[in-house]
């Protein structure tokens, strides 16, 4: 998964000759932790972003041991990868997020700890700025490249709703809620 990642955002003759650039600008990825990543894990991955010439390596996942909080003793996951955020917006993409408009896609509902917090914190800290065009989860995909609307994302969040409860009434006409169906097969 890790190269798979690098692959698309790592700038060497081999990656370029094969990855597709739809946006035209440069991208910044940070990951953050999820269950069951060891500490090892989280070496590895950033060992290997460096390896492969990611430039701020070092922001590439939270929750390094010796470097930061470690999110799983403390639960500070959201806060953390705001901070990443604004560091890369600043520093790295030359963003004012107070100022000026961005756009975030996600991967994980309004309704997890680390998701809905990061929604919460981004809304707070950012207002309309952070245009959150994208919420992927295990239930389905709300996209809308004007942004989807805050209020309902916090109401997911307060609710403990995944994405799929989001309105697609609030949707606009470029955008598509896209829902997960489960499909259950008897195997005799």
């Amino acid at each position: 998964m890790t190269d798979s990642i690098l692959d698309l955002v790592v700038n060497t003759k081999e990656t370029r000759d094969k990855t597709v650039d739809y946006f035209g600008k440069r991208e910044v990825l940070y990951l953050g932790t999820d269950a069951n990543v060891t500490l090892e894990d989280i070496n590895w991955i950033i060992k290997q972003a460096d390896r492969r010439g990611y430039e701020t390596r070092a922001a590439f996942m939270s929750s390094k041991p010796r470097t930061g909080t470690n999110h799983k003793e403390y639960g500070v996951t959201s806060d953390g990868m705001n901070v990443f955020l604004d560091v890369a917006l600043q520093r790295v993409l030359g963003i004012d997020p107070g100022k000026e408009s961005f756009t975030v896609k996600m991967t994980g509902g309004p309704d997890g700890d680390v998701g809905g917090n990061v929604i919460k914190i981004m809304v707070r800290e950012y207002g309309d700025n952070a245009k959150i065009v994208d919420i992927a989860d295990h239930s389905g995909c709300a996209e809308d490249p004007d942004g989807l609307n805050h209020e309902k994302l916090l109401q997911l969040f307060e609710q403990e709703l995944c994405i799929s409860n989001f309105s697609a009434s609030l949707i606009g006409l470029s955008g598509i809620l896209h829902i997960c169906e489960s499909i259950f097969l008897k195997i005799n």
